[in-house]
Formats: structure tokens, sequence, C-alpha cells
């Protein structure tokens, strides 16, 4: 890992006196796909550039359209029909010349992380990055709400313990589960009261809509609310934990 450099550390002062230079170092050498563009999407590429992450790979070459101008703000009527990570990688890479902004990913590239953006890709993409010992983000926004799960696969942490005056640092490690087994996880308990009170609602709409794939904008809420209430069943869970007034949500 090289030093960081003085314009570097001029840059990026601010941040480097909250997390220090080691931590401004490792996020210099990260790499990062993301798949599919939305507006989450550009939301975060915009944040991770602004850091100083070293490379972002988009990967997503269907055509800008009008839907995409009224969410993506880099976004311009004269860039309809072109393809989402081709502009968007060139917007992105204005912002910071340091960071590299890539279009399409190929098939030798290496990520230290893989955004999946969208259930459909989340649910095609989890297992796959999983067996390439890569770490996978899924996230995607709907309506007023949204939803982010996090492979980490093995997590290792320094933690700062204070013991009166004292204070040591604890080392730990989190394991994490895939994408499948978290859809698919036993919840415990069966009172609906107590269970709204440990999770929300939310969580299990959207646990179905990526178990499915779906596309919200294609599915009705009659639809979703059915997949929703199987989902349930299949985990012995009661279907009141998710009523109609909380599938509308989705769609507002």
């Amino acid at each position: 890992m090289s030093a960081i450099s003085k314009e570097e550390v001029a840059l990026y002062d601010r941040q480097i006196r909250l997390w220090g230079m080691e931590a401004q170092a490792r996020l210099r050498s990260s790499s990062i796909c993301f798949q599919g563009i939305k507006a989450v999407t550009l939301e975060a590429c915009k944040n991770l550039v602004l850091a100083g992450v070293g490379r972002i790979t988009l990967n997503d070459s269907s055509p800008i359209t009008h839907d995409d101008l009224e969410t993506q703000y880099y976004f311009q009527p004269d860039d309809l029909g072109e393809p989402r990570d081709r502009v968007l990688a060139a917007r992105l890479a204005a912002l910071n010349p340091l960071v590299d902004v890539r279009a399409g990913a190929q098939t030798d590239d290496a990520f230290d992380v893989v955004v999946a953006v969208g259930a459909q890709r989340a649910a095609a993409e989890g297992a796959r990055w999983r067996r390439q010992n890569v770490k996978f983000v899924a996230a995607d926004a709907v309506g007023l709400f949204g939803f982010v799960f996090v492979d980490c696969l093995r997590h290792e942490f320094v933690e700062e313990v204070k013991s009166g005056d004292e204070t040591r640092q604890v080392r730990g490690v989190q394991e994490y589960v895939p994408l499948e087994q978290s859809l698919a996880g036993k919840v415990q308990g069966t009172n609906v009261q107590r269970l709204q009170r440990r999770y929300p609602a939310l969580a299990f709409v959207f646990q179905a809509v990526v178990a499915e794939g779906l596309d919200t904008d294609a599915v009705s809420a009659e639809e979703l609310g059915r997949l929703v209430r199987a989902g349930l069943r299949s985990r012995g869970i009661a279907e009141e934990m998710v009523n109609d007034d909380i599938i509308r949500q989705v769609y507002f």
C-alpha cells in the first residue's frame, strides 16, 4: 500500500482527521463494482468518489430513459438513449480526477466489494460473489423506503472498551450469513405484537421482493401482498405481521 501523496492529504484533510491516514489509504486501494444504475447507485458513487475510493466500476449498459431524468440528476435530456454506465462514469470522474471510474466490468476484473442495485440483480448476484469470496451488498430504494443487505463474509475489527480510567482494545470477529440464508431465516417467537416491536414490517416486504427478484414497477400491490404472505407462511410467521397499508407504502 503506497503512501498518500501531499495532494491527497490536502484534498481529504477533513476526513483524514476523522478516520486517520491508514483508513484513507485502505479506501484508496479499494475497488468497488456497482451492478445496476439507479438513483441509489448515483448517490452512493458520488459519495465514494468524493471520499477518494480507489476504483469504481459501473456495470449497466441499458439506455437512459425519461424516467431516469426524474431521479438521477447527472443525466440530461441529451443523454437519452445513451448507456447508463458510460454517461455516469464520465460525470463522476469529473468530480475527482484522483479516482478511477470505469464503465463496464471485464471478466478478469478483481473487486473488493460488489454492490447489486435492485431486487432482481440482488437475487441473481449474491451467491455468485460469495463463492468468489468477494464482499457483497444489495440495496434499492422503493417509494419512500429502501433496503440494504450486507455480506462482509468474515469481518475482523478492534473495539475500544473502557474499564474505569483505562481504555483497552479488544479484537473481535463478525461472521456474516449469505443472502439466501438471510431470506429464509426463522424468527424467534410467534406473538405478532412482540415481533412487530423487534422487526420492522417492511423488512419482510423487502425480503419477499429480493427473494422473488421482483421489479415493483411491474407487479401490482395485490400480487406483492400475496407473495409476502406466502413468504411469511413458509417461515412460520403470522400473516398479520404485514398488512395492506404497509404494502401500499411501497407504491407511494
